[in-house]
């Protein structure tokens, strides 16, 4: 029993203060991935969501442009096709024929869907994490 009783009291004796006595520890704010305000940070995640924004943009031209079958072959729009398929071929081959109905394809709903989060998540690299919290 006094074995208890002195475990009890060296407990008692290094417990914390309460609240109105501990000081709150305050720290500079962190970025929350890449620390600092440099200016690699603003040229690689600015870049990265312009980047994105491009990508959102061809992927909208490549829509509408699927709309006319002949805009294929015209060799000034086979960029715009070039750089798209690798991507929305990820999509078809990953789900098969679950994104084609009628003989529509609607792979570009799941890439928008990836390139939208993506965007929102390199762009909150940079935000402070005073600004999460």
């Amino acid at each position: 029993m006094r074995r208890i009783l002195l475990l009890i009291a060296s407990v008692a004796a290094f417990s914390v203060p309460p609240p109105s006595v501990c000081k709150p520890v305050r720290t500079q704010p962190l970025n929350a991935v890449i620390p600092g305000d440099s200016v690699a940070e603003l040229v690689v995640l600015g870049g990265t969501v312009n980047f994105i924004g491009i990508y959102n943009l061809v992927l909208t031209a490549r829509i509408l442009l699927s709309w006319f079958p002949q805009t294929m072959g015209v060799p000034l729009l086979q960029p715009i096709f070039i750089v798209t398929e690798p991507f929305l071929g990820l999509f078809r081959n990953f789900f098969g024929s679950l994104l084609t109905f009628g003989g529509l394809d609607f792979s570009l709903i799941p890439a928008f869907f990836l390139l939208q989060a993506a965007g929102n998540s390199v762009a909150a690299l940079g935000a402070d994490i005073s600004l999460l919290q």
